[in-house]
C-alpha cells in the first residue's frame, strides 16, 4: 500500500506540469494570432485583429527603400537657412560658357534710349553694376526676350524710374536675349559706364 501511494503522489505532479505547459501553449498561440500577428506583421487568420484595431498598428517595413539615394540634387528638400531669414528657391548650374568680362561707356542723346544686350542661354549667369558719369537720372528696364520671341514678348527682370545707377544679376529663365534699357528724358546727353559680367556669349549695342 505505501509503494502504490508514493507512485500515485509521484506522477500527480507530473500530470499537473504537461497540463500546465499545454495551457500555456494555447494561450501563446491565441495571443500570437489575435493579437501579435495582426499588429506586427498584419497577418489576420482569424479576423479578430480587424475587430479589435490591431490590424491598423501595423506600418510596412518601407523606410530603407523611400530614402534611399536618388538623381536628384543634393540640395532637394534641404532646410538649411541663415537666422532669421526664410530660405529661398536654390538655383545651381554648370556653366559651358567661358567666363567674360566686359566694360562699356553708353551715351544718351536728348530724349532718347538705348539698348545694351547679352545672350543668355538658359541657367546661365549674369552680373552688372551701371553708373551715370555725373549723376544724371534715367529710366531704367532691365529685361530678356526669348529665342524667335514674338512681337512684343519679353519680360522685366527690373524696372527704375529716374535712378542714376543700378546693380543686379539674373541667371537667365530661358535662352534668348538678355541686357538693358534706358532712357534718357532730359534735354542734355548723359553718359553711363555699364560694368557686366558673367557667362555670356556677346555683347552689343542695339
Amino acid at each position: 500500500m505505501t509503494q502504490t501511494s508514493t507512485v500515485s503522489s509521484a506522477s500527480t505532479p507530473k500530470k499537473e506540469l504537461v497540463r500546465g505547459v499545454l495551457i500555456a501553449l494555447a494561450v501563446a498561440g491565441v495571443i500570437l494570432a489575435v493579437a501579435v500577428l495582426p499588429a506586427e506583421y498584419g497577418i489576420d487568420p482569424t479576423g479578430a485583429g480587424k475587430a479589435l484595431g490591431l490590424t491598423s498598428l501595423h506600418r510596412p517595413a518601407i523606410v530603407a527603400s523611400t530614402v534611399a539615394p536618388t538623381a536628384a540634387p543634393a540640395t532637394q528638400g534641404s532646410t538649411v537657412a541663415a537666422p532669421g531669414e526664410v530660405r529661398t528657391l536654390t538655383i545651381a548650374a554648370r556653366q559651358s560658357v567661358a567666363y567674360r568680362a566686359d566694360t562699356r561707356e553708353v551715351t544718351l542723346l536728348p530724349g532718347k534710349g538705348v539698348e545694351v544686350k547679352t545672350h543668355l542661354a538658359k541657367g546661365a549667369t549674369l552680373i552688372y553694376a551701371w553708373k551715370t558719369t555725373k549723376g544724371e537720372l534715367l529710366n531704367h528696364d532691365f529685361h530678356g526676350e526669348p529665342v524667335k520671341a514674338k512681337e512684343d514678348e519679353f519680360e522685366s527682370f527690373i524696372e527704375e524710374q529716374g535712378v542714376s545707377e543700378s546693380r543686379g544679376s539674373l541667371i537667365a529663365p530661358f535662352t534668348g536675349v538678355h541686357g538693358w534699357y534706358w532712357k534718357n528724358k532730359t534735354d542734355a546727353p548723359v553718359t553711363l559706364v555699364l560694368h557686366a559680367s558673367g557667362f555670356y556669349t556677346d555683347i552689343y549695342k542695339k
